[in-house]
């Protein structure tokens, strides 16, 4: 899925402010057999390419207005493909995740939810902007094996090593699994902040947490 004619099918779908043409895709998609996580790949694969467009001149420019109908086109195929996961009836453990403090993105974490929850784990998703001391407290409340932290934006991406010290201080850290990911993530970084993974994409991050349980 990389020709131009492909990429611009995706493109109008995601840029289409009624929001028809990512109906028409997401069915048009499922009818050929695709499976839902492989839509979302492809159209992953449009969303970069309008954040490229909107941070640099090099490429084909994107504006604010873009962004924001191709994050709710982008929601409302998550919405729609979303019942198309099997879901497993066995629970296999629980996850707690979040979008870090001074980040409002949540497409990638999104995904990653339905992924986990899925597979069967119990998932709770504290949204975006997420603090610290929330994710202590939800910690301490449900008791989960998994912690997945999501950062976008290369600003608020060491604000995961503040929560990692954080775990620390409470002596939450070696009962839990902290995996991060997101657009400005790095393997790199994982090792640096003492987090025990990094998912370079959804599929990844899940067969990451499977492995913390084991599954």
């Amino acid at each position: 899925m990389s020709s131009k004619r492909q990429i611009k099918e995706i493109l109008e779908a995601l840029l289409d402010f009624k929001g028809k043409k990512i109906e028409n895709y997401c069915s048009q998609k499922i009818n050929e057999g695709l499976q839902p996580n492989d839509i979302f790949k492809e159209l992953s694969l449009g969303l970069d390419e309008i954040g490229r467009g909107f941070e640099d001149e090099e490429f084909t420019r994107y504006f604010t207005s873009d962004l924001i109908v191709s994050g709710r086109n982008m929601k409302k195929a998550i919405e729609m493909l979303k019942s198309y996961f099997k879901k497993t009836e066995k629970p296999i453990g629980k996850a707690v995740i979040g979008t870090v403090k001074g980040d409002i993105h949540d497409i990638g974490k999104i995904i990653f939810a339905i992924m986990l929850e899925s597979n069967g784990f119990e998932v709770t998703d504290l949204g975006v902007d997420v603090d610290k001391a929330t994710f202590v407290e939800v910690l301490r409340k449900n008791k989960p094996k998994i912690l997945g932290l999501s950062a976008l934006l290369s600003s608020t991406v060491p604000y995961m090593k503040e929560i990692v010290e954080e775990l620390k201080k409470q002596n939450l850290r070696e009962q839990i699994k902290v995996i991060i990911g997101g657009g400005a993530v790095t393997e790199e970084f994982a090792k640096k902040i003492d987090a025990d993974a990094y998912g370079k994409d959804s599929i990844d991050g899940l067969k990451k947490c499977l492995s913390f349980v084991g599954a």
